[in-house]
């Protein structure tokens, strides 16, 4: 009898031990405290962020140019790696990739020249801009070019093609008659992406493209109030860019590591014509020249001219010369990665992130956002230092080399795609915090836009003075969601930033947000001084956010959702919003195409079925969620897995047709404008060629649409406790 005492004894005692370790690793606790733990933290982070932080961040983050390549750059990786040390994270690295960038020949500009009949020079474009400001003036300001225009010379006939869109060659080409073969074009940015400009030129013959800002899509306010005067572009800015493609052109699909293969950098990039961009102040001594049949009225722009198309100049003596002689490189580029590691589920990963590269100075784009970020480190530092721990691992990425086409974030998702595939949770991206102080912006992974209007109803207004009292009630004034109730945004995330690849491979529900203009006051692509040398800290401190206000309102809003995603029980995900948005696509696809479709008989009747059948399982497991035992860690661990999953459950790993690269199913760039954002981008894309470039290809439409429905119907059973149907 001792002895079953003393063995019943120790029993007990193993049991209390286990139950005390157990319950110390799992953190147990009413989901009521939990629920005001969290709210003290969101608490803490909205009012220890400090504005006045931010603004000494960005005036020192934007002394220099930080152009990706160069020693100024690699200087910014140091100073940020080193601050978010200081701020307390549990560990900071500095990721570096060996990548193939362009660069400007200094001491040999490019030129975009107008040629005498003895070859002597009419006029020759600027190769840089004109310093306007104290900022722009401390510095050497890098020579204008387009990224991955290669080496060369075209000389002859000018055309006037619009935006460069399709369309806009089309109608050259079929209206006009006018042969583009061996001709220089001039387009102006805007509509679409300025390297499928360059595409178009080539698919059209053409020997070179010039790119300007027409003062329309640049200048809304009177043609002489400009910058510094005011936030319009004036007539010596340019826009830079890349005309390149997303990731490394030497290590497609594979992480440019030192022990990666690389192709050769002498035939992988597809730009084959030169390319130069010019202020449209330049433009105009080209333009006003220009000879044939007047444009368009669509196509007149707000130069002080009547824009004609060409081909050629009223004096068919003179022409056109463009020379360019920039140069490709092999060259690191660097991000920072700093960790707060989770107190629970420490391999779940809620990720923020923004790049710290720019053309120049980079005021808006990006380095409003890195300042924003590296407050928020400073405040999540201070607090993890004081024992409060999100339940999560929360991220923070500042990313190298986006500029030349998401360089730093793409590598870095291909090297740890294995384990964030599995493991991340969200991916919050601000490529920069705020060009204008009108309204919010976002675009969302249906899974996140519940959180987002969660967060968002907890900042404070950034205006004041204003009767609306949270972030969320002046969003839904100024950009109302359609008849929705809610603030308008928008699903499907393009290439513009660094969400592109982890949404678009690895399949991190993301999201993409920023404070900018109302774009029903001002058509505009893009904020005027985009990309230009006049993005100074000077011109956001007067004319884009003088109280830092917005840049405030932002970072709390960033940090309030990092933090809620990262720490709540159950993630407030509804998966009925991906549902219902298939299902409104699906019957937006039917109105367009419905009717060619029956002509070529494509029955789209499983892909209805699978929606349908997407609509039912999202409903359950809605109602499923709201009975989970948020004390069952296995319980809750299940459901949130279920959540995450459901975006990996839309990616194709084949791809989508001609574009290994994407492969989500149900968003990704159009094939034609990687600005543009498709739903069902294999099917859209695919009609696209039909109806434009008379493709005969209807078998490849129907497998688009048998992979929709397949991959549809997959998500649904994911979504199933068995997930056998």
């Amino acid at each position: 009898m001792l002895m079953i005492g003393s063995g019943i004894a120790c029993l007990l005692v193993g049991v209390i031990i286990g139950c005390f370790f157990y319950h110390r690793t799992e953190l147990p606790m009413s989901h009521v405290i939990h629920q005001q733990m969290m709210e003290q933290s969101l608490q803490r982070i909205m009012y220890d962020l400090n504005k006045e932080n931010m603004r000494a961040h960005l005036k020192v983050y934007t002394s220099k140019q930080r152009l990706s390549g160069t020693e100024d750059v690699k200087e910014l990786v140091r100073l940020i790696s080193q601050q978010w040390r200081d701020n307390g994270l549990d560990k900071v690295m500095v990721t570096p990739y060996d990548v193939l960038l362009s660069f400007p020949n200094i001491s040999n500009p490019n030129k975009v020249e107008i040629l005498g009949t003895n070859g002597n020079i009419i006029f020759s474009a600027a190769s840089k801009e004109k310093p306007l400001d104290e900022s722009g003036e401390l510095a050497d300001i890098i020579p204008l070019y387009s990224a991955y225009a290669p080496a060369g010379i075209a000389e002859g006939d000018l055309v006037y093609v619009n935006y460069g869109r399709i369309e806009d060659f089309q109608y050259l080409k079929y209206n006009l008659s006018i042969d583009l073969t061996n001709k220089i074009i001039i387009a102006r940015y805007g509509k679409l992406y300025r390297g499928d400009k360059v595409l178009n030129a080539q698919h059209f013959n053409c020997s070179g493209i010039i790119l300007y800002r027409d003062p329309a899509n640049s200048n809304l306010g009177e043609m002489e109030d400009t910058y510094p005067n005011s936030w319009w572009m004036p007539d010596t800015g340019v826009q830079r860019g890349s005309i390149g493609s997303d990731a490394d052109f030497l290590t497609p699909l594979y992480p440019a590591k030192d022990y990666a293969h690389r192709l050769d950098m002498n035939e992988v990039v597809n730009i084959k014509i030169p390319c130069q961009p010019i202020s449209y102040g330049d433009a105009l001594h080209f333009l006003r020249e220009l000879g044939g049949v007047d444009a368009p009225e669509d196509w007149q722009g707000k130069l002080p001219i009547r824009y004609k198309i060409g081909p050629g100049f009223s004096n068919k003596s003179i022409k056109v010369r463009l020379t360019v002689n920039n140069y490709l490189k092999v060259e690191t580029v660097e991000n920072v990665i700093g960790i707060i590691s989770g107190n629970v589920e420490p391999d779940r990963y809620v990720l923020l992130g923004n790049h710290h590269d720019a053309w120049a100075f980079g005021a808006i784009d990006p380095l409003s956002g890195t300042a924003a970020l590296t407050e928020i480190t400073r405040v999540i530092g201070k607090m993890k230092q004081e024992g409060i721990r999100p339940r999560r691992t929360i991220i923070f990425c500042t990313w190298g080399g986006e500029e030349f086409g998401l360089l730093g974030s793409t590598e870095w998702v291909e090297e740890y795609m294995k384990v964030l595939y599995e493991r991340a949770v969200a991916y919050i991206n601000v490529d920069y915090a705020v060009d204008y102080i009108d309204t919010l912006v976002a675009g969302t992974s249906p899974l996140l836009h519940d959180p987002l209007y969660q967060a968002a109803k907890m900042v404070p207004n950034p205006d004041p003075t204003s009767s609306y009292k949270t972030l969320y009630d002046v969003w839904n004034k100024v950009n109302p969601g359609n008849g929705t109730g809610e603030p308008s945004v928008y699903y499907s995330l393009g290439s513009g930033s660094d969400m592109a690849t982890f949404y678009q491979r690895a399949g991190v529900p993301s999201i993409d947000m920023w404070y900018t203009f109302d774009h029903k006051r001002w058509d505009l692509l893009s904020f005027p001084l985009y990309h230009s040398a006049y993005e100074t800290f000077h011109m956001y401190e007067t004319f884009i956010d003088p109280s830092f206000n917005y840049t405030l309102g932002m970072a709390r809003l960033w940090g309030v959702m990092s933090w809620k995603i990262a720490d709540e029980t159950v993630f407030s995900f509804d998966v009925r919003r991906y549902a219902k948005a298939i299902s409104d696509f699906l019957e937006s696809l039917k109105t367009k195409y419905g009717t060619e479709w029956k002509k070529h008989n494509i029955n789209i009747a499983a892909l209805e079925s699978a929606s349908m059948n997407l609509t039912t399982a999202a409903q359950k497991f809605h109602e499923h969620v709201q009975t989970i035992d948020r004390e069952n860690s296995l319980a809750v661990r299940m459901a949130n897995d279920k959540m995450i999953q459901l975006e990996r459950a839309f990616i194709d790993p084949e791809g989508l047709p001609e574009r290994p690269f994407y492969k989500h199913v149900i968003f990704a760039p159009s094939k034609f404008d990687s600005y543009k954002d498709n739903t069902f981008p294999g099917i859209v894309d695919t009609m696209y060629e039909i109806q434009y470039n008379s493709a005969s290809i209807w078998d490849q439409l129907k497998q688009q649409v048998y992979v929709s429905t397949y991959t549809i119907q997959s998500a649904a059973n994911t979504l199933d406790p068995v997930g056998f149907q």
